[in-house]
């Protein structure tokens, strides 16, 4: 056998070996109910699934609890059956006979490291609803500072007749403005080609800090994301290029990111795709074409 005959037979072994294994994580509950083990001469039920299939404790104590949780959840078995426990693992905790399918529908289409990061912003932003309400950026807030006189003085006579807030708005304008000149911001390339020019991506990236844009998140970024889709408008713009984890790029392009075409602070993820976006029609369609 040649190098590529060996490796699509060890493929071919390894896909069989978890189809296999899933099939027996999926007896386990109907084993454990009915005692399958001690009829058959074993001392526990983990002795039962480790001389029998190789499995450790732990990954029976977690095949039965995950089972244990989506026993009446249909839609969600389903996908256990296809992807194994790992694709629902993330929603076990939260899915609820009413919201089963929704939950099935993610786990069926996203990978498991996508779907975590779906249901952890989720419950972020429902957590933040309840303690803060509907967030309000004309709510005054009380920021406590601590001067020295002789800095307060300075502050003093710089306000003048204004009022304390269009100072401080100067000021974190005036900062801001200088550290977008530090770096440099490129000018727009309107272009054929989809390779996002040097200056562009090397702006990003010192933007970023190399770290996801998406607010909150403190993975590091994995891709460069253009949040007007390049190929409805043919345009780099560095304003519309952000830096995304794989995971939040992944939810971006499912349609799943609120306020996309505004600045990353006014990012939130959203249950359901805004089905009128032309992004969502325009990555539907690349979905489409990757498939066929």
């Amino acid at each position: 056998m040649d190098i590529n005959e060996i490796h699509e037979k060890f493929s071919e072994y390894g896909r069989n070996a978890k189809e296999w294994q899933r099939k027996c994580l999926l007896l386990l509950p109907e084993i454990a109910k009915r005692e399958v083990w001690k009829a058959k001469g074993f001392s526990c039920i983990y002795e039962y699934a480790g001389k029998l299939a190789g499995m450790s404790k732990g990954q029976v104590n977690d095949a039965l609890y995950i089972l244990k949780k989506i026993e009446d959840k249909p839609a969600l078995m389903a996908v256990v059956e296809v992807k194994g426990i790992n694709a629902v693992r993330p929603v076990v905790s939260i899915a609820t006979s009413e919201d089963e399918k929704f939950w099935a529908e993610k786990a069926r289409e996203m990978s498991r490291h996508t779907l975590e990061t779906y249901v952890r912003d989720l419950r972020n932003e429902a957590a933040q609803q309840v303690r803060t309400g509907p967030k309000n950026e004309n709510e005054i807030k009380v920021i406590p500072m601590q001067l020295s006189a002789k800095l307060a003085a300075r502050l003093e006579k710089l306000k003048g007749d204004k009022n304390w807030e269009e100072i401080i708005e100067e000021l974190v304008s005036s900062k801001e403005a200088n550290n977008q000149h530090e770096i440099s911001k490129p000018d727009p390339v309107r272009t054929n080609s989809k390779h996002i020019p040097a200056k562009i991506s090397s702006y990003v990236w010192q933007r970023s800090h190399e770290q996801c844009e998406f607010p909150n998140c403190h993975k590091k970024a994995e891709h460069l994301h253009h949040t007007n889709r390049f190929s409805s408008d043919k345009i780099h713009d560095p304003d519309q290029i952000v830096a995304l984890c794989k995971e939040h790029h992944d939810l971006a392009h499912r349609g799943l990111i609120e306020n996309e075409d505004n600045i990353t602070t006014t990012w939130k993820i959203r249950k359901e795709p805004d089905y009128t976006s032309l992004n969502w029609f325009v990555d539907r369609q690349v979905q489409l074409y990757r498939r066929n």
